[in-house]
């Protein structure tokens, strides 16, 4: 895979207001163990400071999602182009993103784009939670220390408030439940090879899975408005490649010639 598409201006928009929500997420509970230990911002600035902030959440909120969805629309186009050799993006050769230029048949194809592409989401999607995670760690001792320190008061709500209800936390669970649901689509797609080798499946039953298959990775991708990283995806670019070469070539579906 590359990471070069005409969605990645639109990934790009959205990636850096989702890090911006999380530099105003983190900056809210630091703002708020500040006040309850030096007490150097009036209360009414503080709050009103602090509702700034929830109002600012809720713009990039907006403006993440927008950008999201319609660099996930480019992709899914992207997908079909590729699977059945159309033109929907016409400046655009999606056959250099995928390794699967090889598989002539369409229906085939696209189901190797799909198991791809969830070998790849899974892994990237597996690093990242770590990261999330982490940061919401932080967010809850925060929270904690501060209750330790001066009791449940104003500014532990505020701690208690954002680590509820913040990107943060939310983004660290969106992530893992992509890992999970984009493993179960890899191991679906897996199973949708072995049931070629034992020839088990008529060809109107194969097309249906495939193309249920294809609604389950786009709608995960989709509800989850999670941008995958660029640095871990070319951390992970070479193995995950050659991975994925070493798996296509040991399914039949793959590697018989089909025209």
């Amino acid at each position: 895979m590359r990471p070069e598409t005409p969605q990645n201006n639109s990934f790009v928009i959205s990636k850096r207001l989702a890090s911006l929500q999380c530099f105003f997420n983190s900056l809210t509970p630091i703002i708020a163990i500040y006040q309850a230990i030096k007490g150097g911002i009036p209360h009414t600035i503080f709050l009103y400071l602090t509702s700034l902030l929830l109002v600012l959440d809720f713009v990039l909120t907006y403006g993440r999602d927008y950008y999201f969805d319609e660099g996930h629309q480019l992709t899914t186009l992207g997908l079909f182009d590729n699977s059945f050799n159309e033109k929907r993006l016409p400046n655009y050769d999606s056959e250099p993103y995928y390794n699967n230029s090889s598989i002539n048949t369409m229906e085939i194809k696209l189901l190797a784009n799909i198991h791809e592409n969830a070998l790849f989401t899974s892994r990237i999607a597996k690093k990242m939670t770590t990261m999330y995670f982490v940061l919401s760690g932080i967010v809850l001792l925060s929270f904690l220390s501060n209750v330790f320190l001066n009791g449940m008061d104003d500014y532990s709500s505020i701690i208690l408030g954002i680590l509820l209800s913040g990107s943060i936390l939310n983004r660290g669970l969106k992530i893992n439940n992509l890992k999970k649901r984009s493993e179960e689509v890899y191991k679906s797609a897996n199973e949708l090879c072995n049931y070629y080798e034992k020839q088990i499946l008529i060809e109107e039953s194969f097309i249906s899975k495939v193309l249920l298959l294809l609604l389950k990775y786009e709608n995960t991708v989709f509800e989850s408005k999670i941008i995958l990283s660029k640095r871990i995806f070319l951390e992970l670019n070479n193995d995950l490649s050659k991975e994925w070469n070493i798996i296509k070539n040991k399914y039949s579906i793959y590697t018989n010639t089909h025209s």
